[in-house]
């Protein structure tokens, strides 16, 4: 069953939207009807997430979020060449992962300034322009599923990414008098990965995937769906919100097998003899 979702005369910008999932939200959000700014630093991979979209509804821009300069270029551009801003979907991250010891500062820094930074910026410049204008709005912000759970490598990333969803939460009690709905959605094993898959990362996938409650990675159209619900008058009383797409990984692991209790300890409360 699919959900369609109607954004005509809605004006939305989608960061990170060179590739993967910030791609198919930027397409998902032109097929729906809203006029797009679809922004990133790469720009060969914008030209290709436009290709064969409507270029009177459809713009780009080559901007660097983790600087105030590039934010407010892409909120300032979207006002200018839309007339408005309704929805501001602050997708954009990096994600290099190293060990503690291996993990060099400026690294570390470059991470938090496009992941964190990054992500104030752009909701301060997009709150703005929703302010002036008057009329409410919605920013969705992008967290991960390592906010929550150790995950070798991903110090820098998972850190930057939990400042992400305690930011989101102040700025959903500072933007709620607007009429502003802050909101963030925190996807788990995505299927954007490279393609061939590096060996090393293969095989690692390879065994977390059976693991996961439903033993396969999500869509990136299955995220976008979320993101466009948040976007959408349907979610008129959600805000501050952190939304997991992750397949239950969050949860728990997949069973193995049938559930059986051999533990004769409790034998005395089953009425096990």
């Amino acid at each position: 069953m699919s959900v369609s979702f109607d954004f005509t005369c809605r004006a939305v910008i989608v960061t990170g939207a060179a590739r993967g999932i910030g791609r198919v939200m930027a397409r998902q959000f032109a097929t729906a009807g809203a006029s797009v700014l679809a922004a990133d630093r790469d720009e060969d991979g914008l030209r290709e997430t436009c290709r064969d979209l409507d270029p009177e509804r459809v713009a780009t821009l080559v901007a660097d979020v983790s600087t105030d300069e590039g934010a407010q270029s892409i909120v300032a551009t979207a006002v200018e060449r839309f007339g408005q801003l309704d929805v501001c979907v602050n997708n954009a991250a990096v994600a290099p992962h190293a060990s503690i010891f291996d993990e060099r500062a400026e690294v570390w820094d470059t991470i938090y300034a496009v992941n964190t930074r990054g992500t104030f910026l752009m909701t301060r410049a997009a709150g703005q322009a929703m302010i002036d204008a008057g009329n409410g709005g919605r920013i969705i912000n992008f967290s991960s599923g390592v906010t929550t759970r150790g995950s070798a490598g991903a110090g820098a990333y998972a850190s930057s990414r939990a400042a992400t969803e305690s930011f989101s939460r102040v700025a959903a009690i500072e933007l709620s008098p607007h009429n502003i709905l802050v909101n963030v959605v925190s996807p788990g094993l995505i299927d954007t990965q490279p393609k061939p898959l590096p060996p090393q990362m293969a095989e690692g996938l390879g065994k977390r995937i059976p693991a996961l409650p439903l033993a396969r990675p999500g869509e990136p159209e299955e995220v976008s769906s979320v993101v466009m619900f948040l976007a959408s008058d349907a979610s008129g009383y959600v805000t501050g919100a952190v939304w997991s797409v992750d397949g239950g990984a969050g949860i728990g692991t997949r069973p193995t097998g049938p559930v059986i209790d051999d533990d004769p300890r409790y034998d005395w409360v089953t009425g096990r003899e």
